[in-house]
């Protein structure tokens, strides 16, 4: 039997043990002398017996992600509102959002196409009794989170390009402040948005593709305002005749489409602190990042990763 080239085309490989495995791109199916082994393409090379196949099948040719995309419960999207599926959020940015974020590519490989923004938000302050807990550490919760884990420091002043404040960094973010909130601090000290995002979207589960749901930083709260990646996000929202929003008065078009979703509109709140008392938020009438005190009660605004 030769082999069979299969040009520019998807397949699915499932097995009847194990996990389906995927091929995409210029695919070969090519049988070994005794007919026994497949080898597929550059992706997959394994001595199955033939009969440990389940099926080879086409799979579904996936469409790039684009901002304003509806993000549905099976971890699909479509441009239009698919009536058969349940929505649980809206893509705001499309591409790799694992780029600086070394613990979402460590945990989640394959969500390098982009971020949605949940249906839900809640307004809460930002950490419980913040002045306590400068008065008693004398430390921001980034410094503790880069002296006591693995993870990047969330906190910054600095709005340099290859600063935290200019990278997407939520992912990293929530996990530093999911481990404070377990450590000793977090019974008194908690930090409030971080607790906050299971209780929330409990009624919108993300899929097992993707990230799960988490506190955005502060560069991914700009994104889902202005939908802006060019230059830094300290630079915008300081022109009255031209706020930088569009991409918020997009994604609110289509979240007006999906009933129960909250429409966006204030203060945000992100998971880049400034100081012991201060966190990088962002104003959604204009898209002005400022600098807001940990008592505020701001909005929180779950996304994930996909």
């Amino acid at each position: 039997m030769a082999s069979c080239p299969l040009a520019q085309a998807q397949f699915v490989v499932t097995k009847k043990s194990g996990t389906p495995e995927q091929i995409s791109g210029n695919v070969v199916f090519t049988p070994n002398a005794d007919r026994t082994a497949w080898s597929v393409g550059d992706k997959y090379n394994a001595d199955l017996d033939l009969s440990n196949i389940e099926s080879i099948a086409l799979g579904a040719i996936e469409t790039p992600a684009k901002a304003g995309d509806y993000f549905y419960s099976d971890g699909t999207w479509s441009t239009e509102l698919d009536a058969t599926k349940t929505p649980i959020g809206v893509v705001f940015y499309a591409g790799d959002p694992g780029v600086n974020d070394a613990a979402l590519r460590a945990a989640h490989p394959g969500c390098t196409h982009g971020l949605v923004v949940g249906l839900k938000q809640k307004q809460t302050e930002w950490q419980d009794d913040y002045a306590g807990f400068d008065d008693e550490v004398g430390t921001t919760v980034g410094e503790w989170i880069a002296e006591n884990t693995d993870y990047v420091s969330i906190a910054t002043r600095s709005e340099a390009m290859t600063s935290v404040f200019n990278q997407i960094m939520g992912y990293n973010n929530t996990c530093g402040i999911d481990a404070f909130n377990d450590g000793e601090y977090g019974w008194d000290y908690e930090v409030l948005v971080g607790s906050g995002v299971s209780s929330l979207m409990s009624s919108y589960k993300a899929p097992a593709s993707t990230s799960g749901w988490y506190v955005p930083s502060v560069k991914e709260v700009s994104l889902i305002c202005s939908g802006t990646t060019n230059g830094s996000i300290g630079d915008l929202g300081y022109e009255p005749e031209t706020p930088d929003n569009a991409n918020a008065t997009l994604i609110n078009e289509r979240l007006a489409k999906i009933a129960g979703a909250d429409t966006l509109s204030g203060m945000y709140w992100s998971s880049t602190e400034y100081s012991a008392n201060q966190v990088h938020t962002v104003y959604f009438k204009n898209g002005l990042v400022m600098q807001t005190s940990k008592g505020g009660n701001n909005y929180l605004r779950p996304v994930l990763a996909f």
